[in-house]
């Protein structure tokens, strides 16, 4: 196979194509994402949650030696919106009485030397119990570490922090009292102290990290079925997800039922959703309920609808609103004067029925008349295909929404033989939001399915601009709904295969779809074991119902042949009845249906092979509102159309299912009531997308094989026919199709990276058997400059690149002349000519010796500072200054820094050279040193140095020379050379701090030589920002290659480089890859 991959020639704009979806089910938020450790702590826990909940729900009594009563009251809460709290009666005083928190599972999750804030609202009401114990317990009670609280009789929070000193997963909360008496307590909370950006009332960190590490476009939230069931009405206990009941203080958000049958506290709110936002680096994308309950067909009108069209206004100016609006106003009191640069908003979640698109336009004119620019979502259902889904793509183009909110949950099969879904949609009008989706489970080859699929997405990008697995977290001790992304507990978690595919295309996103060409394809392969028809079993069945089918012919249409069958009762005691297996490509089932009980229909399945694997035409359903035609494959289900309809019980419905070949039509009294092509599974050789990443240049290439064989692909990038290649290989192979990541094996399934390294633009790639590869390539660059040329430093100025080096080669670092270069795109320089000679009349005072230069550049003037040496064979670091960055420097005529200065300030160095200059809150700092390194600021001229700063700089662990500090998220990085330049292990060390000053906390070295390339001598680097918001590179130099062509004198034979800089998720400097 060939494919001819133009990159030049961009066919899409990706835009957000790849990110997530939260929604608060499986546990999701409370006793997961959000970091709380307390269950039910404002005592709020009601049936309305779940039938088996109470006040006291996972809190119980201690009395040991005495005597404890509990009970739930509200007469005197502090809070409207959660009146309710503990009242803790002490009859008989003891050893040890009180209440203690179970948690969430099977307790909290306690971690040695980890520091746990808790908060609570507390009075003694009567007695002499003034004094609070509280304290984290094992579950057999023993007593951990405790702190005390003195009560007065009013209402007061009380705050305090308790260290584990040890592990536990089984831990609890206790809070005692001493004395006998009453005791009243309300929102007893525990948080770790370390939270995800150690916000408060913030995130589980590990949790939020892995999402971080994706790296994903936009995040949606906060729902799903969470957002559209309940009541209509904003204060009652059930209500819809209102938004504005989620911000302000935790204690001021009311509690309500979460619609997956357990209590939400609304601690993660709307404002801490966009905070998250925030911090990954997504966009977010909000939905709203659309004024309509389509489980209840309960909807709002007149000023109960402009109530939630208002809720959608509003929460646009709360996110984007300036703060001398309303909204805008309350997000800056929360903590956040600058905006949330909101972009989209949904309204709805996979609504059907017609009331819901009655409503839906009202919405639609509000949002567009008043904000313009906010791109609309609309919703087509929670179906793939039908006459709702039909719907509300119809609605969409009616009224010019955006986007169009597809979801659909389907077999892994059905995702491989509809690789190809939107190809064909158009380019204009709106846009498929591809808002929730996945296979049915969480093996290796789910996964697998699900990224031929993206692979299809991105190749339709013209059509396909937003898509997000879902759901995205799932507590194992509180399972809702499977397959989700992320496995949690309360001490872990565990990415499935299907995270790891998602953070691959996440992180390999690009900008642009490249125009690809594919040639030599080779056959695809037919997976489906009848490619042209639909035989096997026929079979009736009830759902939960007493159903009597009677009428019953089945004929076979390309023989004649008729068969008829008896009355045939089935129940839930006896749900199925099979009548007889079809091996005819065409034949049609006629039989009459009457529902005696029940209220969820009845089902009619053919071409079944066996209980796993069949077709089905199921009316009714768990809701009794749909007649869908699905497939079940190895005992996956897809629901392939659907329609709105209700069985009525009682009445006699005359059904007919007529199976074409791979054609099916249903009718209903003789109505026709849908039609479908289940198409057979087709699987292509590979499936492939390219892309280009514009900050970067990085070309990115995705391949998938679904099938059980090896494939070869050769790769041609036209248009780079002189160009050589680096980058990295990703690979997800070698796994079992069944093969899955669990608690005991949390990495059984994930990927795995190489180097990769191609000379021409022509090269080939083996794609192993059932695999994902990943190839993320960028045009080989090192060196960067013709020549040698050494301690590069480099100036991002007004859209162009300068870069200052040593001009080697010369014997004991000899040269003279100091050169320039310059470039637009990093990858082609320009000479630039001589800056300067320190030989010449330029640098009275300097007789040679020209190296490592630093430049700065402040108001259109560009500070020079080099280092020379004096006639008495000294090095001294000089400055000079002009207005450009290219030429017209003149030097002052003694030097900036000299041994003497240093020694005059009692700071220890060998020799003074190398500097680098950091600038903060309008201060300039040099940074300078061989042997020890040392700082100072420059005066305001930035020609002097202001001699009572100088300092040295602790902590650079082997510190050689040439030191440089970078600051970002409030860390100081600092990075320097270690060993001797003429050294093969001349190398760059890390180290970050909380002051310009030090000391620095030494972590490991970034930059390190490559030998099984010949890269050595790696060092004497600077650290410059891209053209894009968080884009880095180093500039270094290496020993100059080929190696054999310098065979002595290697540290004076010396090259450019240039390579990517890289932060982690915990925001430390990645070891930088080195490209040969």
């Amino acid at each position: 196979m060939k494919v001819k991959i133009n990159t030049k020639a961009e066919k899409a704009e990706m835009q957000d194509l790849f990110g997530i979806f939260f929604e608060d089910l499986n546990h999701a938020a409370d006793g997961g994402l959000y970091a709380e450790l307390v269950q039910n702590r404002a005592f709020e826990f009601c049936s309305v949650d779940n039938p088996e909940y109470h006040g006291l729900t996972a809190w119980e009594k201690i009395e040991k030696g005495g005597k404890t009563e509990l009970r739930v009251e509200k007469e005197h809460g502090l809070f409207p919106e959660n009146p309710h709290y503990l009242v803790m009666e002490i009859p008989e005083a003891g050893e040890d009485t009180g209440v203690w928190n179970l948690g969430f599972g099977p307790g909290i999750s306690l971690e040695k030397g980890e520091c746990y804030d808790f908060t609570c609202y507390a009075r003694k009401e009567r007695g002499d119990c003034e004094q609070l114990e509280v304290s984290l317990r094992s579950a057999k009670g023993q007593v951990y570490t405790c702190a005390s609280i003195q009560m007065t009789e009013d209402w007061e929070k009380y705050q305090l922090t308790l260290q584990a000193p040890m592990d536990d997963r089984q831990g609890r909360l206790a809070v005692t009292a001493k004395g006998s008496g009453c005791v009243e307590l309300d929102f007893v909370s525990l948080f770790p102290r370390h939270t995800y950006k150690n916000r408060r009332n913030g995130l589980r960190r590990d949790l939020a990290q892995l999402l971080e590490e994706m790296h994903p476009k936009f995040l949606r939230f906060p729902g799903g079925c969470l957002i559209h069931g309940g009541s209509l009405h904003a204060k009652d206990r059930d209500s819809l997800y209102r938004w504005k009941n989620t911000i302000g203080p935790v204690e001021n958000r009311p509690a309500c039922r979460n619609n997956w049958g357990y209590n939400q506290t609304m601690g993660l709110g709307y404002y801490e959703y966009f905070l998250l936002c925030e911090d990954l680096g997504a966009k977010p994308v909000p939905v709203l309920p659309g004024g309509y309950n389509p489980h209840t067909h309960e909807g709002a009108v007149g000023d109960e609808l402009k109530e939630y069209i208002r809720d959608a206004l509003d929460l646009i100016e709360f996110a984007n609103g300036d703060t001398d609006s309303f909204w805008g106003a309350r997000r800056a009191e929360m903590g956040h004067p600058e905006p949330f640069h909101l972009e989209y908003i949904g309204i709805g979640n996979e609504e059907v029925g017609e009331p819901f698109f009655e409503r839906y336009p009202l919405f639609h004119k509000a949002v567009r008349e008043k904000y313009p620019e906010i791109r609309i979502i609309g919703t087509s259902g929670p179906f793939a295909a039908g006459r709702e889904y039909d719907r509300g793509w119809r609605s969409a183009r009616e009224e010019g929404a955006d986007l169009v909110d597809e979801h659909y949950y389907q077999s892994p099969e059905w995702f491989i033989a509809h690789h190809h879904r939107y190809d064909a949609f158009p380019v204009n009008g709106p846009k498929v939001f591809l808002g929730e989706y996945a296979s049915h489970d969480n093996t290796w080859f789910n996964a697998l399915a699900e990224a031929s699929f993206m692979v299809g997405m991105q190749n339709a990008a013209h059509a396909v601009k937003l898509a997000c697995y879902a759901p995205l977290f799932c507590h194992r001790d509180y399972v809702n709904w499977e397959p989700d992304m992320i496995w949690m507990d309360n001490q872990g978690a565990v990415p499935s295969p299907n995270y790891y595919v998602q953070k691959l295309f996440m992180n390999h996103h690009g900008d642009v779809v490249l125009q690809q060409e594919i040639e030599d394809k080779g056959p695809s392969v037919m997976l489906s074991r009848y490619p042209d028809s639909l035989p096997g079993g026929i079979v009736l069945e009830a759902n939960e119902s007493e159903v009597v089918f009677d009428n019953i012919v089945i004929t076979e249409e390309d023989t004649g042949k008729q068969y008829t069958y008896p009355k045939t009762v089935v129940n839930p005691d006896k749900p199925k009845k099979k009548l007889m297996d079809v091996s005819s490509r065409d034949y049609t089932i006629h039989l009459h249906a009457r529902e005696l009980s029940g209220k969820k229909g009845f089902t009619i399945s053919f071409g079944q092979q066996d209980e796993k694997n069949r077709l089905f035409w199921g009316i009714g359903g768990w809701a009794n509102e749909d007649s869908i035609i699905g497939e079940d494959v190895n005992g996956r289900n897809s629901c392939l159309i659907q329609r709105t309809r209700s069985v009525e019980v009682g009445r006699t419905y005359d059904l007919e299912i007529r199976v074409r070949g791979r054609k099916v039509e249903t009718f209903v009294d003789g109505v026709p009531e849908q039609e479908t092509e289940v198409l057979p599974v087709l699987a292509e050789p590979v499936y492939i997308t390219s892309s280009l990443e514009k900050d970067t240049g990085d070309m990115i290439i995705k391949l998938v094989n679904v099938l059980p064989w090896e494939q070869k692909v050769q790769i041609c990038l036209e248009g780079e026919e002189n160009s050589r290649f680096a980058g990295s290989l990703y690979r997800m192979d070698g796994f079992g199709r069944e093969d899955r990541n669990t608690f005991e094996h949390p990495d059984l399934v994930s990927p795995k990276v190489m180097a990769a390294a191609f000379e021409s633009n022509r090269f080939e790639v083996d794609i192993k058997p059932e695999s994902i590869c990943i190839l993320r390539l960028h045009r080989r660059q090192n060196p960067i400059l013709p020549g040698l040329y050494a301690d590069p430093d480099v100036l991002n100025f007004n859209g162009t690149y300068y870069l200052y080096p040593t001009t080697d080669g010369f014997s004991h670092w000899s040269g003279t002349k100091f050169h320039v270069f310059s470039s637009k795109d990093l990858r082609k320089w320009k000479d630039e000519g001589i800056l300067l000679d320190v030989a010449s009349e330029q640098v009275p005072w300097s007789v040679g010796s020209a190296w490592a230069p630093a430049v700065f550049q402040r108001n259109g003037r560009f500070y020079y500072y080099f280092c020379a040496k004096r006639p008495d064979g000294v090095s001294c670091i000089g400055a000079a200054v002009s207005d450009s960055p290219v030429s017209g420097f003149g030097a002052q005529p003694e030097p900036l820094l000299t041994p003497e200065m240093v020694q005059a300030a009692g700071v220890k160095m060998s020799q003074v050279i190398d500097p680098s200059i950091y600038e903060e809150d309008g201060q300039v700092y040099m940074l300078f040193g061989n042997g020890e390194p040392a700082i100072v600021k420059l005066s305001d001229d930035l020609l002097h140095i202001c001699p009572e700063t100088m300092k040295n700089l602790e902590g650079a662990e082997d510190f050689r020379e040439a030191v440089t500090v970078l600051k970002r998220q409030g860390i100081y990085h600092f990075t320097w050379s270690c060993e001797d330049t003429g050294c093969e292990d001349y190398h760059v060390n890390y180290g970050i701090s909380e002051s310009l000053y030090g000391p620095v906390k030494y972590l490991y070295p970034v930059l390190l030589k490559r030998p099984e390339t010949d890269v050595l001598g790696t060092g004497h680097h600077c650290i410059f920002k891209g053209s894009g918001e968080d884009t880095y590179y180093m500039a270094y130099h290496r020993f100059a290659t080929p190696l054999s062509d310098y065979p002595e004198g290697k540290g004076y034979h010396r090259e450019t480089c240039m390579d990517r800089v890289e932060f982690g998720a915990d925001g430390l400097l990645k070891p930088v890859y080195v490209n040969p």
